[in-house]
């Protein structure tokens, strides 16, 4: 796009002010804000100046008159980036539409000269950020200040934990079940107890021997249903292998009607150590464990 030609008869060009440009994206010459860089990209002689098709550094195309020294000098200047110095000039009128004997004049910002500058630096683009580490699976559903007394998952959407307190004791402290979808911020399915009770009001358990081995269980319970916990080692496999077992059984009204094994090793303190630390007993009940 050219700005529209001014036409006059006669025309002498008056230079009041001649500006360098300086390094920086613009310079303002008469009051008028001007770019201080371009590349001419098409060239065109006007009437009363040449007239330049030029990008800045942004890509975007601008129109400016010049001197007709530099439309003399297309072929040098074309597709360079150039320092722009500009003038302002008084010339006729745009409203005389080219009357020789109209007076009225204007004045206009001209390129006075352009010199070959520098390619304008690339701005520097910002580090790409290291790719953030991957969060480590949820292990189980007790909080940094409590112990781990029981932990694994029995599906990739299910975990089962129990948690105790720190201070746990047959007096005082806490110990929970709870159970719930890991990784995530839904609320647990269960915890039992409701409240903070010692262990012994919260659950029984027991340690067993085995041939070639041994295991521990925890229930944990409600009138109707319970659950417990079971980590055990011994000889069952097909030939009397040695296995391992840990897992969650379920039952109703004292009868086991459903078992979920761990899908990894568990993290478990069951076994006659912790029980006793924390005055967990049988208390006269038993545990089959399931096959």
């Amino acid at each position: 796009m050219f700005f529209s030609v001014l036409r006059y008869a006669s025309v002498t060009f008056l230079t009041l002010a001649a500006l360098p440009a300086v390094a920086q994206d613009s310079v303002t010459v008469g009051g008028v804000k001007k770019r201080a860089f371009g590349i001419p990209i098409e060239f065109q002689n006007g009437d009363v100046a040449c007239r330049i098709t030029l990008k800045d550094d942004r890509g975007a195309t601008f129109d400016e008159a010049a001197d007709f020294d530099l439309c003399a000098q297309e072929r040098a200047l074309k597709g360079k980036r150039l320092a722009l110095t500009y003038k302002t000039a008084r010339v006729m009128a745009a409203s005389c539409q080219g009357d020789p004997d109209c007076k009225k004049s204007e004045t206009i910002v001209l390129i006075a000269s352009a010199k070959p500058a520098p390619l304008a630096a690339a701005a520097p683009s910002s580090p790409t950020p290291p790719p953030a580490p991957a969060k480590a699976a949820q292990t189980s559903f007790c909080t940094p200040a409590e112990t781990v007394v029981f932990s694994c998952r029995t599906s990739p959407t299910k975990m089962i934990s129990v948690c105790a307190s720190r201070d746990a004791s047959p007096t005082r402290g806490y110990l929970q079940y709870r159970t719930g979808k890991p990784d995530s911020t839904d609320p647990l399915d269960l915890t039992l107890p409701s409240g903070h009770v010692p262990p012994p009001q919260a659950a029984t358990g027991e340690s067993v021997p085995f041939a070639g081995g041994g295991g521990a269980w925890l229930r944990v319970a409600t009138k109707s249903v319970g659950f417990v916990l079971f980590t055990g080692i011994g000889k069952w496999g097909p030939r009397g292998e040695i296995q391992e077992k840990a897992g969650v059984a379920i039952e109703r009204d004292g009868k086991q009607v459903a078992s979920l094994k761990c899908t990894g090793k568990p993290i478990s303190l069951l076994g006659p150590d912790y029980f006793e630390k924390v005055g967990i007993k049988s208390k006269g009940q038993d545990f089959d464990f399931p096959d």
